[in-house]
């Protein structure tokens, strides 16, 4: 499974509060580091012309090193410049509550291990390359971090307001899985991704802007009710126009709920 909200029982995951600079950096293996050299080379040849303009822009930005794993402290440091999004350093899934407390803090939560070469097409739990390159792209990305920041806040109150109709527990992740890891845009060019659960995956990538999965209309009451298998290639997606549309949506539909 590829995504940082989860389903209740999979959620065990305390956040490492320590400083970014302060968590010791694991003694990565020399195949751990060929592990991530491949996935990475992996995506290169089916990210061009299939990600979105703002994630390849990101994906310069951030600099990612091919050939070897990143110091969780080095990505955090090259996003903070430039949004002031920070990096925080988790075990695995985190609880939904923490998970929203810390987007609204402009906090991302990334893990500091890397799948077996076993799972180099699919992993079962969201590992480093997930989080990484999946992620912090768009992290970078100013009107994408006004979404993912206001997102945090509704869920934080969907948690801490009891006026809020509990359901919004349940809402809030669906959305979070049909926009922030399998969501698709709409570029000048066409149809391209950014949901970071199909561009950290190379089967996912070309599955995606196939004819196999139904592109529906971006509408987030249809989301908020709409259930998803997290152990099979994503045969519904839903497309946005713009990120404006993206935050501009999700205010609004925040606020009719009372969650912003």
């Amino acid at each position: 499974m590829d995504s940082a909200v989860a389903p209740r029982g999979m959620q065990d995951c305390i956040p490492d509060y320590r400083n970014i600079h302060e968590v010791e950096v694991p003694a990565y293996t020399d195949i751990e580091h060929h592990t991530w050299a491949q996935l990475y080379a992996n995506q290169q040849k089916v990210l061009p012309g299939r990600a979105c303009d703002e994630f390849l822009a990101g994906l310069d930005a951030v600099g990612f090193p091919p050939d070897h794993i990143p110091r969780l402290a080095d990505i955090s440091d090259t996003i903070e410049r430039q949004t002031g999004w920070t990096i925080m350093r988790v075990d695995g899934l985190v609880p939904n509550y923490e998970f929203f407390k810390l987007l609204s803090e402009r906090i991302f939560p990334s893990t500091d291990f890397i799948r077996r070469p076993d799972e180099i097409e699919y992993t079962p739990s969201p590992d480093m390359f997930h989080d990484l390159l999946g992620h912090s792209p768009l992290l970078v990305n100013p009107r994408f971090c006004t979404f993912f920041e206001e997102f945090g806040r509704a869920g934080v109150a969907a948690f801490e307001n009891p006026e809020i109709d509990p359901a919004a527990r349940d809402w809030l992740p669906r959305i979070y899985w049909f926009t922030v890891e399998y969501g698709l845009i709409r570029n000048p060019a066409g149809l391209r991704i950014y949901g970071a659960g199909i561009l950290s995956s190379p089967k996912e990538v070309l599955y995606s802007l196939s004819d196999g999965p139904k592109k529906l209309p971006f509408d987030l009451e249809v989301i908020a009710n709409k259930p998803y298998d997290i152990w099979h290639m994503q045969e519904e997606l839903f497309v946005i126009d713009s990120f404006d549309q993206l935050e501009e949506s999700f205010y609004a539909w925040a606020q009719g709920h009372g969650l912003l």
